[in-house]
């Protein structure tokens, strides 16, 4: 089934267009409006809430108004005729004229589901056709590209533009909830208070009348575009999104059809399958495989929406479906094999693993599995059905079936006719907010909020964001006060502030909500030397919004740029101090501290100064934290006479001559690197070359790396083939005992280190093993660490679960190599470092071919010289973790011609080596 469209052909369509959209737009200022007329449109046809609300206009405002459906197709416009309806042709004249015209046009996709050429002057109202979960317009990456155009940043600042112009156009904008609200804002620029909380129309249909008589008439409904249902018991419905043209991953193989064939006979199911009608994927397979396996598309059944109450299972992926399905409390499967790749093309509103409840799957076996659960009393079973009710009381305000006739009022009041009586209210209950304040204690800054009349018993409140949490539990039912620490040890560092971001409060009860109603005055910003936090009314609930500490003259683009001024016409003299950077500033460790804690012991009176993004990152005791973009950032960056970075230097960093570069990198690679990667482009090659000569010294662990190195980043200077400090730690251990219990690893467990690194085309840590499942499989003697690679870290979640820790913000990876007792890895450096231990190693890669051939390209078989067993899928990795003992002896060889190559000199001392280097060659003052 080919794909009818893309962002990227519709833009260029668009831009085709603008001598149309500038005849129509003098045509619209030369044409008056009358209230009498109002024109309605959807793009999917004769539905969507576009249809409810015409039928209530006609109803409510009699022959007053003349209420016209403007029809895409002569099969809508034959069909709308049938249903009573006044219809004419969008595209004729008199659908131009009818648009021009009418004081109201009511759409549910965009401004072409009437005449789009003729909207200009007209009161927009835009039923916008589902919840997104997906992101729209403005907010995604896919929608800024026209096809044929290369994908640059004056590309995307055009279509940006265009889309907020548009957004300008629409005059109101019905929501489901105030949680969604800022989505809407976000996504098509649409002033604040054009975005009304009024209810989604289309969903009327869901939430009124008896639910068997809708269950009765949904049933026909599907009966009559799918065939007759018989005598099945369960209806299952398959719809999953749009993919912007590319396949749907999700459409089952020819093995996967008979599997499921297999599994509706023995359960008396049906399978509906509901591809989106933009979208690409081949289903012609399942309908040949089985009777019970039926299309539903749109050219069966136009409008979705009726039916649901007679589907009893949904499965879906990333679809809006999954919100309005909730409305009929049924049970939802979320299947979403290229969840990551999806998140990063398209983005999400809400991270995947939240918005399924961390129990999504990625085969049709486990779908197949899911279903069984859904609607039994199993903890899966439960665990669905309350992610139900979260979904429907989380994003719904108003779920009483009359949305229409509260959309009808406001567009009555806001074009100035007779809104006789007053609209329906119909919201939930919420709990009130009614204190939130932050205030100062002997044991640091804290957050005091009070709730009162919570719709379910509170048993803890929390504020969450991506990496971090704070929690406080809650005795007695009623009003509630807690206190909430905005300082808190993380990883067995004390007083630490919460990372920078957002940070949602939310009361933990048997389903946990953040939708509070704010009954308080919220307070000023207040300012910490670790952060600086913000209170804020947002999406129906409260954040706190925790940024860096810096001073009012040093936020923003604006000021930046004047330090960053400053910084290079600045001569300063020179300071005995080093300027320490790992990873961009998301953690002091790695080589840059390695190198650190050896300059203390031998130079102690050089300064040791730490570039850190915020307050949250760890410094070790003695070093001086600076917070990156402050003034005294800048004034050390220009005055210390080293720095030392394992990453790009940032911000045009100007060299003075009192000052020297130690790029210490962060691994010995496998995966190739800089300019010898395939298809690197002239931009990346200057940068590359601009970047490397800053460097007036290259730290490697080994010959091997010396060599790429000089190839890779063009390095025509002197390396340094020292060793890791990084390592020096690994061949004592001394530390392990701390770690354990910093990291919250019980007595005698087995530690499995899983930490793959990352990918090229995703953001967040590759996950091809449902870690959560994973874990658990491993039995009760075991933990398993999971660590992402650093630059996974600003995005995503943390993982939860038993057995598993999620340890990708833990600030030292050489640390969780000191305790694993078995590396699970597949393309990252900690492969190398990790054989100091002489600990087993297991190489996980089910993306091997994929990943050498389309991304990076390897620099030498690891098949071939791999020091431990490779493996490829869930079952031989499970099988390996159990026998890393005995496979160690089987790879002693191997092991042993493995460190001879790579870690010959990781020996403890090259911490030593390296600071001793840097004193012989003059880069502090001696005596």
């Amino acid at each position: 089934m080919p794909a009818t469209f893309t962002f990227g052909a519709g833009n260029a369509r668009k831009l085709l267009r603008l001598p149309l959209y500038a005849l129509g737009a003098l045509a619209a200022l030369l044409v008056p409006r009358t209230a009498k007329l109002w024109a309605f449109g959807s793009g999917i046809g004769l539905g969507e809430g576009a249809l409810p609300l015409y039928r209530l206009a006609r109803e409510r405002l009699g022959e007053r108004v003349r209420l016209v459906w403007l029809a895409g197709s002569d099969a809508e416009l034959a069909e709308a005729r049938a249903a009573g309806l006044d219809a004419v042709a969008k595209h004729s004249a008199r659908g131009f004229w009818i648009t021009l015209r009418a004081r109201v046009l009511v759409v549910t996709h965009g401004f072409g589901d009437v005449n789009r050429y003729a909207t200009g002057g007209g009161f927009v109202v835009q039923l916008w056709h589902g919840i997104p979960l997906k992101k729209l317009h403005l907010d995604s990456p896919a929608a800024l590209r026209i096809r044929g155009v290369p994908d640059h940043r004056y590309v995307r600042a055009v279509l940006s533009r265009a889309y907020r112009f548009a957004g300008r156009g629409i005059d109101l904008f019905p929501v489901a909830s105030e949680l969604v609200a800022p989505r809407i804002v976000s996504a098509f620029g649409v002033r604040r208070e054009r975005v009304v909380a009024l209810g989604d129309v289309r969903d009327d249909v869901l939430l009124s009348g008896d639910p068997g008589a809708s269950r009765e008439a949904a049933r026909t409904l599907i009966a009559d575009a799918a065939g007759p249902l018989g005598g099945a018991t369960r209806v299952v419905l398959y719809a999953p999104t749009w993919r912007d043209g590319a396949p749907d991953p999700g459409a089952p193989t020819r093995e996967e059809w008979q599997l499921i064939a297999r599994w509706l006979e023995a359960r008396d199911a049906v399978l509906l399958v509901r591809s989106h009608p933009l979208g690409l994927g081949d289903y012609a397979a399942g309908p040949a495989a089985s009777d019970r396996i039926r299309m539903l598309g749109s050219r069966e059944l136009v409008d979705v929406t009726p039916a649901l109450p007679g589907v009893d299972v949904l499965v879906t992926d990333y679809s809006s479906i999954a919100y309005d399905y909730a409305l009929v409390d049924g049970p939802i499967v979320f299947f979403a094999p290229d969840v990551e790749l999806y998140a990063r093309a398209r983005g999400l509103y809400e991270n995947y693993r939240i918005f399924s409840d961390d129990r999504y799957v990625t085969s049709w076996p486990h779908v197949l599995e899911h279903l069984d659960a859904a609607g039994t009393a199993s903890p899966l079973g439960e665990r669905i059905a309350r992610l139900t009710t979260w979904l429907r009381e989380e994003h719904f305000d108003r779920p009483d079936g009359r949305a229409a006739e509260r959309v009808l009022h406001e567009i009555l009041v806001r074009t100035g006719a007779d809104a006789a009586g007053a609209a329906p209210d119909g919201r939930l209950p919420r709990a009130r907010l009614v204190e939130a304040v932050v205030e100062d204690a002997a044991d640091g800054p804290a957050l005091r909020v009070t709730v009162a009349d919570p719709s379910r018993p509170v048993t803890g409140v929390r504020l969450e964001g991506p990496r971090a949490r704070v929690d406080a539990v809650v005795d007695g039912p009623g009003a509630l006060t807690v206190r909430l620490p905005l300082l808190a040890a993380r990883w067995g560092t004390p007083q630490l502030a919460l990372p920078s971001g957002s940070y949602r409060l939310t009361l933990d009860a048997e389903v946990p909500t953040s939708r509070l109603e704010l009954d308080a005055e919220l307070p000023p910003r207040y300012e910490h030397p670790l952060f600086h936090a913000e209170l804020l009314a947002r999406a129906g609930g409260l954040e706190l919004r925790v940024s860096a500490p810096l001073a009012d003259d040093e936020r923003g683009a604006r000021n930046q740029r004047r330090l960053e001024r400053a910084y290079r016409r600045s001569r300063p003299s020179p300071e005995d101090a080093v300027f320490l950077e790992s990873f961009y500033g998301q953690s002091a460790s790695c080589n840059p501290a390695g190198i650190a804690r050896m300059l203390r012991r031998i130079r102690p009176e050089v300064t040791r100064y730490w570039s850190v993004v915020d307050g949250s990152v760890a410094i070790p005791e003695g070093d001086v934290r600076l917070i990156e973009g402050s003034r005294e950032w800048w004034r050390v960056r220009a005055a210390a006479r080293a720095l030392v970075v394992n990453d790009w230097l940032r911000k045009r960093y100007r060299p003075r001559p009192h000052q020297h570069v130690l790029q210490t990198w962060h691994g010995t690679m496998l995966k190739r690197l800089g300019i010898d990667r395939p298809n690197v482009g002239l931009r990346t090659r200057v940068a590359v070359r601009r970047e490397s000569e800053r460097w007036d010294a290259l730290l490697t662990q080994n010959n091997y790396s010396a060599r790429i190195f000089r190839s890779a980043y063009a390095f025509g200077r002197e390396t340094w083939d020292e060793g890791y400090p990084r390592n020096d730690r690994l061949v004592s251990g001394a530390d392990a005992g701390r770690i354990r219990a910093a990291v919250g690893i019980p007595d005698g467990a087995r530690v499995v280190l899983y930490a793959p690194t990352w990918r090229d085309d995703r953001t967040e840590m590759v996950d091809y093993l449902d870690l959560t499942s994973f874990a658990a499989e491993l039995g009760d003697d075991h933990v398993m660490l999971v660590r992402g690679h650093s630059r996974t870290l600003r995005y995503g979640r943390d993982l939860e679960g038993d057995r598993l820790i999620d340890v990708t913000s833990y600030p030292n990876v050489a640390d969780l190599l000191e305790v694993a007792d078995v590396l699970v890895t597949d393309y990252s450096s900690v492969m190398f470092d990790f054989s100091a231990t002489g600990r087993p190693v297991i190489f996980f890669t089910p993306d091997l071919a994929h990943y050498s051939s389309d991304l990076r390209g390897f620099y030498f078989d690891l098949l071939a010289e791999a020091p431990g067993p490779v493996v490829r899928t869930r079952e031989e990795l499970l099988d390996a973790i159990a026998d890393a003992d005995t496979a160690r002896e089987r790879y002693r060889q191997q092991s042993s011609r493995w460190r001879e190559r790579f870690t010959p000199l990781d020996d403890g001392h090259a911490g030593e080596r390296v600071v001793r280097r840097m004193i012989d060659a003059g880069w502090f003052p001696t005596d």
